[in-house]
């Protein structure tokens, strides 16, 4: 019996024996009324739920709704971040061989390219920074899943200004686990870059004037000390302290003093060389270092500086006389470390001191000599030319197979009134370093073409005449107005007039070069290629250049064996230039050997002491007299 009826027969009185009539009556109102007892629960339960279903409904909706509400405040606020991000950053996919697939459109923002640009002609917007060196290798690293930290990379915007990026990149995996392609984020890092330059440029520069400080001349000196014992160069040290300095910064103030030191640099840094080292070490102190020099290079160098200073320096009302003392010290003969360099040149500048300032004086006497020598051999020249100190000698050029003479090369020598004839070994290279080479050479092509002008006149020959053009002169000066106006002014065949130029010429620039080669071989000019085999560049430019005659360099005459062994290189310049319908001169001919050698291999001409050293025009002229071929177009 169920635990519940038992409680109600219980409750009515009847236990174990029959129940009354009365009883179960009662009995059936107790059930009756506990089953109304248990309707009103169960129906007040169902009316709670119901009730508390509405609301968690209610509470459920007010929950969504406000959530709705805060996803698309957070959609917003990341859509504007990734708007504001745009100028910032971009996003690329590109799979394993390197190739992009895909790319945001904020890289225009970014590098001014479209998608379809850059995607296409990356490659070629690298710049040619060092730090670019290693991007390939950080790339293939995160290919192989390497974790690694972001890189940065240089390239070029499409305004032509360099950006730099800082880039990171994580590997996309396929299904299996493999890597299929790399996902990349591109930071645009220029202006921190440029903040970074600006306090590393504050670093090692002095911040009065600009120029390296001596905590950077450290840093310099112990690179180019490096390279030069490596490499076997020299390089020359100059020390410089202004004279009488102390003076203007006590009577007239320290600002005056700080701009006059400004305006020593100004002066000074345009008249070096970009790879030349210029720093102050303190108060009115400089060093220059002057790198790989020759001393023809360091004459004119140390001249223009001492130049430079002696001019009057206007500062506010005041015009200053204010002139440098300076020692010198050369690497390796006066020092192997930069501590020597520094003390040997301090001592050399406290000797020009002693000699009166505003001097120079090298730490060893010899070069002293030498260097003081050639600043005079400098600022006589111009004076040489007006006063036609120059002069012209001939070296006849000869036919191998008849030894008669064809022509001839024009050297310039100087008849100095107190040093003797000096040889163009001697001042060449500063009349170079000076810029005089334009006027000197323009003079060697007049003079050259009134000789041909005599010549043609006193003898029956009418044979043709080089003259050697510098690589300064070719480049800078006019010399198709030259020579165009000095063949008119003396009315002589343009195929008389030959001029050698050497490979040097066309390093630079060499497209432009053979058009003004052949603007002037147009003329009827003749045009010869200098010292040839000696460069780099012989080969690959020779069937370009209109030219009518190679020379062979001294050197490969001087290889020719003596026991008839071949001479290969010679053998085949000789070939090549007859296979191209070029004139062969062979040069520095010096014995009989040789040009027996040269006839056998099919060399056309030679010149060289064999027949004669370099001779005034007078002696030419007596062997044109005696010796000479009578055809103009041998070459």
């Amino acid at each position: 019996m169920h635990r519940l009826l038992k409680r109600q027969i219980k409750k009515i009185g009847c236990g174990d024996v029959e129940c009354t009539s009365a009883q179960i009556k009662r009995l059936l109102r107790l059930v009756d009324q506990t089953y109304r007892d248990g309707d009103d629960d169960r129906l007040l339960l169902e009316n709670t739920l119901t009730i508390s279903s509405k609301e968690m409904q209610g509470l459920y909706q007010e929950l969504e709704r406000k959530s709705q509400k805060e996803l698309a405040k957070s959609e917003e606020r990341f859509h504007r971040l990734i708007e504001n991000l745009q100028n910032h950053y971009f996003f690329y996919v590109h799979d394993t061989e390197g190739v992009f697939t895909d790319l945001s459109d904020s890289i225009t923002n970014i590098l001014g390219y479209t998608k379809e640009e850059f995607m296409q002609y990356y490659g070629d917007f690298l710049s040619d920074d060092p730090m670019n060196a290693k991007v390939y290798e950080y790339t293939q690293r995160a290919l192989s899943s390497e974790r690694q930290p972001p890189y940065e990379l240089s390239i070029y915007h499409k305004d032509g200004s360099v950006r730099y990026l800082e880039i990171t990149e994580l590997p996309l995996l396929s299904a299996t686990g493999e890597v299929e392609a790399l996902e990349g984020i591109a930071r645009d890092i220029t202006k921190q870059y440029a903040a970074q330059e600006k306090i590393f440029h504050l670093a090692k520069h002095d911040d009065l004037t600009g120029i390296s400080n001596r905590f950077y001349l450290d840093e310099q000196l112990q690179t180019l000390l490096a390279s030069a014992k490596r490499h076997e160069k020299s390089f020359a040290m100059l020390f410089l302290d202004l004279d009488h300095f102390k003076q203007i910064n006590d009577t007239l103030g320290h600002d005056v003093g700080d701009r006059l030191l400004q305006q020593v640099v100004a002066r000074i840094s345009p008249n070096i060389r970009e790879e030349d080292i210029f720093a102050r070490i303190g108060g009115d102190e400089f060093i220059i270092v002057l790198t790989n020099v020759d001393e023809a290079y360091l004459a004119v160098t140390i001249g223009k500086i001492m130049e430079l200073m002696r001019q009057i320096w206007i500062m506010d009302d005041y015009e200053l006389k204010v002139s440098t003392s300076m020692g010198i010290s050369l690497y390796p003969q006066d020092g192997k470390t930069m501590i020597e360099l520094m003390k040997n040149a301090d001592i050399a500048m406290y000797r020009a001191k002693e000699l009166g300032r505003d001097n120079f004086s090298f730490f060893t006497d010899e070069l002293n000599q030498i260097v003081h020598e050639e600043m005079r051999l400098e600022q006589d020249m111009a004076q040489a030319l007006r006063t036609h100190q120059f002069k012209l000698f001939y070296q006849p050029k000869m036919e191998l197979a008849t030894d008669r003479i064809i022509g001839a090369e024009a050297l310039i020598k100087w008849d100095h009134p107190q040093m003797g004839m000096i040889l163009p070994d001697k001042f060449i290279a500063l009349a170079e370093n000076t810029g005089f080479i334009l006027r000197l050479g323009a003079w060697i092509i007049e003079e050259g073409c009134r000789a041909i002008a005599r010549i043609n006149r006193t003898t029956n020959t009418h044979v043709h005449l080089s003259i050697n053009i510098s690589t300064r002169q070719f480049q800078h000066g006019d010399l198709f107005k030259t020579i165009k106006d000095a063949l008119d002014e003396n009315d002589i065949d343009p195929k008389q007039f030959t001029i050698e130029i050497t490979e040097s010429v066309m390093m630079e620039n060499s497209d432009e070069m053979i058009r003004r080669l052949e603007k002037i071989r147009e003329l009827g000019v003749h045009i010869c290629l200098d010292d040839f085999g000696t460069g780099y560049s012989s080969l690959a430019y020779l069937h370009r250049l209109p030219i009518d005659a190679i020379k062979i360099d001294k050197s490969f005459v001087d290889a020719i064996p003596k026991d008839g062994r071949k001479a290969i290189l010679l053998d085949t310049i000789v070939a090549m230039g007859r296979t191209l319908g070029i004139a062969v001169i062979a040069e520095g001919v010096e014995e009989e050997y040789q040009r027996d050698y040269l006839i056998k291999q099919g060399c056309l001409f030679y010149q060289g002491y064999l027949f004669s050293h370099s001779v005034r025009e007078e002696e030419y002229i007596e062997y044109l007299n005696e010796n000479a071929l009578l055809a103009i177009d041998k070459y």
